[in-house]
Parts: structure tokens; sequence; C-alpha cells
């Protein structure tokens, strides 16, 4: 089983963070940022592709528990139609050729903990990821760590089947054994926000009790050790497998992270219509993800993230009844100009991440910024 079975994880951000360095991401609006889950749907269309994951599998393992409620062997045993349809395998991959299952074993779980631990994961850990890369190219970010998991794991059984004993670095379990899990989507997250934030601390409780304080990078080292040793000692009724999935997506996390334009492609992924199909799903529809028409008839870029026209309520990163930069340069020709093309850096950030940014987008984000919090 690909689950993570490691110490309770408490209170990633333990400092603050903001836009470029200072506040604290992931506690704003709870439906753009993804470190918060949301408390209703009417605010779908504009969550975050992190929080669309963490629900997702949510999901998935609820409905999942139903089935099995009502679906048994002659025996009486559950049957859990969707593990048996949606796990990966050697056996499925090689001989069945049954490609989906690269994909859909990573929103399956095995119990309440396994999924609880890989959903805190990603709920800490995948924001400021998100933040960076642009949701379009996260959620292929995320997805490609979870294949990778499921190569690595590939490669080791069919290589541990052909020496044909047990050997360091081999898995000589059956190719039919199931895999299952999100946490080498996770690993690949972890790895990444370790490369973007290695001395940003994190609080753990292990056993539920005891406060250790370390480095992000300290700790995403520290897994991968510990992983690393049980894929090399492959020792029977340990999590070997799920071990090597781990590896897998921390490998290519830490490469994709390094290289993000590798991941250009992925902008070219309808996300607007795949989250309107999503809201479909879950609720009724309100919106366009990014775009939506005020009543002058004109289009104005939402990012939630930092505010924007036509949002209300209070959350980090806005004030009083508007956006972050609600009513910013309304006055004249020119400060609507500033409006436009700060909604236009917004819309890029949102899409393509911070890192896409020019210098002279930088500093006219900084600029708007600091003139606001001068009012």
């Amino acid at each position: 089983m690909n689950r993570s079975r490691h110490g309770t994880l408490m209170g990633l951000y333990d400092r603050d963070y903001a836009y470029e360095g200072q506040g604290r991401p992931g506690f704003g609006n709870p439906f753009t940022n993804g470190g918060s889950l949301p408390s209703g749907m009417s605010g779908m269309s504009g969550w975050s592709i992190n929080t669309w994951i963490i629900v997702i599998n949510v999901a998935v393992f609820f409905v999942g528990i139903l089935l099995a409620g009502f679906m048994r062997t002659p025996q009486g045993q559950p049957v859990h139609i969707l593990t048996e349809w949606g796990h990966f395998s050697t056996y499925s991959a090689l001989i069945q050729k049954q490609v989906w299952r690269f994909i859909t074993f990573q929103f399956l779980h095995a119990g309440f903990l396994h999924i609880l631990f890989n959903m805190l994961g990603l709920y800490w850990f995948g924001p400021q990821v998100e933040k960076h890369l642009g949701s379009r190219r996260y959620l292929a970010f995320y997805l490609l760590c979870g294949c990778a998991g499921a190569c690595l794991y590939l490669l080791l059984n069919v290589a541990g089947q052909m020496v044909g004993r047990p050997m360091p670095f081999l898995l000589v379990n059956n190719p039919k054994t199931p895999l299952i899990g999100a946490s080498a989507g996770v690993f690949g997250v972890l790895f990444a926000l370790a490369y973007l934030r290695p001395n940003q601390t994190i609080t753990l409780l292990l056993m539920l009790i005891i406060p250790v304080t370390m480095k992000i990078r300290t700790l995403a080292y520290g897994l991968a050790a510990l992983a690393l040793v049980t894929v090399y000692m492959a020792a029977p009724g340990s999590n070997a497998g799920g071990e090597a999935g781990h590896l897998g997506g921390a490998m290519l996390g830490a490469l994709l992270i390094r290289y993000p334009k590798t991941l250009n492609w992925a902008l070219w992924i309808p996300l607007d219509r795949l989250k309107r199909r999503g809201h479909h799903a879950f609720g009724q529809f309100h919106g366009s993800v990014y775009q939506r028409p005020d009543s002058a008839g004109t289009r104005h870029v939402e990012n939630r993230r930092y505010g924007s026209k036509g949002d209300s309520g209070s959350s980090s990163g806005r004030r009083g009844g508007g956006g972050y930069f609600a009513g910013f340069g309304r006055s004249s020709p020119d400060s609507a100009a500033n409006e436009a093309e700060i909604d236009r850096i917004l819309s890029k950030i949102a899409t393509q991440g911070l890192h896409s940014l020019t210098d002279k987008e930088r500093k006219t984000l900084k600029k708007a910024t600091d003139d606001k919090r001068r009012e």
C-alpha cells in the first residue's frame, strides 16, 4: 500500500508569510489559497486546485465506503469496487495495459488514517507550491509526481520478479499487489516546498504528544531517508512498495520544481471547463472561475488570493467590503489603466505562477500594494 505511516504533522505555518516572502499563505481565502477547506458550495468556482484535489480524494473515499456497504461477496465480505477498478499494480499496468491506473490509484486510500495524513500533507504543503507554479502547472506537477511513484514501484517490482530472490532495493512481492494512495504526489509537493522554502519551520506532534520543530528541508530529507532504508531492506510485511512510490514522487518533484518551464505545456489544460464540471458534480454553478461581468458589462479578472473587484467579507489580503485592490485608482483614466494592469498581472499569477512575472510587473504590483497600504 502506498501509505504514509509517519508521525502526525501539525502546524506547518509557524511564521507569517505574504507576497514575496511576508505573510501567511494558505490561510487567506479558503477557496483560492488551498490552505483552508471550504465551508460551503457557493465559492466552488474559485477553489484552488489544491483544494479540489483534497475534496475529490475525500469524496472518493466516502463513496467507496458507501459502495462497500451495499456490495458484498457471497461470504458477506465487503467489495471495495473503486479499489478494484482503480488500484495500480505491476500486473494491471504491464499485462492488462490499463494505463488509467497511473492516475486513479492516486485518489484511493486504505483507511481513515491513510487519507488523513495524505490530505493534511496537501493542506499544509500544497498552497505555496501551487502559488509558485500556477494552478495548471501545479495540477500537472502533482499528477506526474504520483505517476513517477507508480513507475518506480513498477521498475523495482519487475526487477525483483526477474531476479527471483530478495535483494536490496528490489521488490519481490506479488505483481498483483495493489498500490494505492496520494502520498507519491504529496512527497513531490513536500520536496518542491523544501526547495522553495528550505528554512521554513514546521512543528510536528510525534505520537500526538511530543512537539518537535524542524525545517521543511529536514523533514523532507528525513522522510526520504526513512523511505530509502525501508526499500533497501524490503523486509516482509514492511511498506517497501509504498515507500518506493514515495521516493519516485519525491525525486520527480525535486526535479520539476527546479525546471518549472518543463510544465508549460500544462498551460493549455482547460482548467475553467474542468472546474465548472466539478462544480456541477458537487452543487450549483455560480459563474466562471476567473471572470465575471460587473454591472457595467465589463469583465474583471478575479484572483481571490489577493482580492478583486466584487469580493466581500474579510480574509487575509482583503480589506473592507471589497477585495484588496477593490476601488484601486477609480478616479481617473490613468488609475483605470492601472487597475486593468493590476488585473492582468493577478490573472497571470493565477495561471502561470509568481515566478512568471517580469521585473516590471513585480514592481507594478509592489507599488500598488504599497499605495493601498498607505490609504
